[in-house]
């Protein structure tokens, strides 16, 4: 494209059936090269981004599995000494 004013250009891609399928439902025929090009920009502008949030993320959530966890097993031994007190 050197020279050229364009600000696109046609590419070739090879896909997996499953990215395919992904595409299919997302887009039409006419439109897929909008959204990959929307999706990659996306991605490429966010990167770190959505990387550093996924770890925030995942670690807000196992806290709160952590929690739930020693809540039900405090629920559990009240129930197991009620039981056994029976």
């Amino acid at each position: 494209m050197t020279g050229s004013t364009a600000t696109s250009a046609k590419v070739h891609l090879t896909l997996t059936a499953e990215a395919i399928a992904i595409l299919d439902k997302n887009a039409t025929e006419r439109k897929r090269g909008e959204f990959m090009s929307n999706l990659l920009v996306a991605f490429g502008a966010g990167a770190g981004a959505i990387n550093q949030v996924d770890i925030e993320s995942m670690r807000l959530q196992m806290l709160g599995l952590a929690s739930t966890t020693k809540t039900l097993d405090a629920r559990l031994s009240r129930l197991e000494r009620h039981a056994a007190a029976k």
